[in-house]
């Protein structure tokens, strides 16, 4: 499918932030930097972040404007039929001013275009909820997603490609528990749905889509794991079969040893390929699994438990400091990347304290005798 944006500009500008991150690094000179960016251009608009927020939520209020004062012509007429015809105008409108203002204002995820896209999504979907409400789940899921996809195949939205990959996730889901074995093989389904679209997305070499296949890489892993958790898969056992009490699951051994290992390979592998998704994903299911064997092995008291915990991850964060800073397997104790709001904290005090009052100084004036302030009231 053709890209809305200008695919030349995306390569340029993510050439350019691999260029400054080198320079930061010392590698590369100044004269080098300049030269990167004189002969890779890109003319997109980006705005910062508070300013993306602000355009973006003035983008939702026109939308939502535009759809009351369109629905004002129909205001006679409410039933589903008129209400889709009304949605599916509105879409139309939105997508149409989505292009032109890209095209036209050389928009790149700049709040305006996200808003319109949202909306237009919105728009389109909401003819297949007002005309089928007694429809399965799946058929909702599927509609969705001939929506979904083909937008994040134009856009490449980090929101819309969450949508579609959990969107996906609740079609799988919602299929397979109206089989007989469904419910009780629900979990190792959908780790093999998370693990095939994990190494399927990861054979994306095209920059356009980068910050896209990052997160669904990090949903992936976390599904996976998720769905290998003990705690998640015996609480969700009782919620599906309507128990009033969880109770113990079967392959309960295997999901206590899964609990442990998917963390621990993810940490492994991640500090092998230096991936920091693995490495990072790793050690949010380390700090899961322990909550997981807390709950069903530990009785410590909650003040115990905090104390020994933070004492460890104190020593570990020490030992690895002082072992990394001499790098070791390609891996050192340097930030990979400049923290994009380091002056945040300095800011947002100096706007909440405001100027300080300056020293008025010496005074003169205000004696009744003299013009230098002379007299008895000196």
């Amino acid at each position: 499918m053709m890209k809305a944006y200008n695919n030349l500009w995306v390569q340029n500008k993510y050439i350019k932030q691999t260029a400054h991150e080198w320079f930061r690094k010392n590698l590369l000179t100044a004269s080098q930097l300049e030269a990167v960016n004189a002969n890779f251009t890109s003319e997109f608009y980006r705005p910062g972040i508070f300013v993306t927020i602000g355009l973006f939520c003035f983008g939702l209020l026109s939308c939502a404007f535009f759809g009351g004062f369109v629905s004002i012509f129909f205001i006679g007429e409410g039933s589903d039929a008129t209400l889709s015809l009304l949605s599916l105008f509105c879409a139309a409108c939105f997508t149409s001013a989505l292009e032109v203002l890209i095209r036209e204002r050389k928009l790149f995820h700049s709040g305006v275009d996200n808003a319109l896209l949202y909306a237009a999504l919105l728009s389109a979907s909401t003819p297949v909820f007002l005309l089928f409400e007694s429809a399965p789940a799946g058929v909702y899921c599927i509609v969705t997603l001939l929506f979904l996809i083909p937008s994040v195949l134009r856009y490449a939205d980090l929101f819309v490609t969450t949508a579609a990959f959990f969107v996906l996730l609740i079609l799988v889901g919602s299929t397979f528990i109206g089989f007989p074995l469904g419910k009780a093989l629900l979990p190792f389904i959908l780790m093999i749905v998370a693990a095939g679209i994990y190494y399927s997305v990861r054979k994306n070499n095209d920059i356009y889509y980068l910050k896209c296949q990052q997160i669904v890489e990090a949903l992936s892993l976390a599904v996976f794991y998720v769905c290998g958790n003990y705690f998640v898969v015996r609480e969700g056992n009782a919620m599906l079969n309507d128990l009033p009490v969880s109770a113990e699951i079967s392959f309960s051994y295997l999901f206590y040893f899964l609990t442990a290992a998917i963390p621990a390979a993810y940490i492994y592998f991640g500090l092998k390929k230096h991936d920091r998704i693995l490495f990072v994903t790793g050690l949010l299911g380390i700090v899961a699994s322990v909550f997981t064997y807390r709950m069903y092995f530990f009785e410590l008291p909650l003040s115990q438990e905090l104390t020994i915990a933070g004492a460890l991850l104190i020593v570990l964060a020490a030992a690895l400091i002082s072992y990394l800073k001499t790098p070791r397997h390609g891996i050192s104790d340097q930030p990979g990347k400049r923290r994009r709001f380091a002056n945040l904290e300095a800011i947002l005090v100096a706007e909440s304290l405001g100027d300080l009052p300056a020293d008025p100084g010496v005074k003169f004036g205000g004696g009744n005798f003299g013009g230098g302030g002379a007299g008895e009231a000196y």
